[in-house]
């Protein structure tokens, strides 16, 4: 197994009343993300979007890591330090948008590391 930079990003384009949900997790079926930091970005801000993060199966309260009101602005959480993710552990990270403006590009950032077998 070898550790590389973890640096993923999945876009969502937010709906006609400003939500959206972004889901990202590992490609390669052995591959374990250590992820540290989410990023969550929309590309314009007249109505500033929300967005909920979530580290499990689905976008649920069981999963929820973290919260912002500001995520039109931009903004981080290291709140995901210590969540492993992998397809047989928690397999995807979530960024559920809402409040933003319809339309716009929103994105999920994760950085950290991760491990690949070979």
């Amino acid at each position: 197994m070898r550790t590389v930079a973890l640096n993923e990003s999945v876009p969502v384009t937010l709906d006609g009343s400003g939500n959206g949900t972004a889901r990202i997790g590992p490609d390669e079926p052995a591959a374990i993300w250590r992820p540290t930091l989410v990023h969550v970005d929309v590309n314009t801000a007249v109505s500033e979007a929300s967005a909920n993060i979530y580290a499990g199966q689905a976008p649920v309260q069981r999963y929820f890591v973290d919260a912002t009101m500001t995520a039109s602005s931009g903004d981080s959480s290291d709140r995901i330090t210590g969540k492993v993710i992998s397809r047989t552990q928690l397999p995807y990270i979530w960024a559920v948008f809402t409040g933003g403006d319809p339309g716009a590009a929103a994105v999920l950032n994760v950085t950290g590391t991760k491990d690949i077998p070979g």
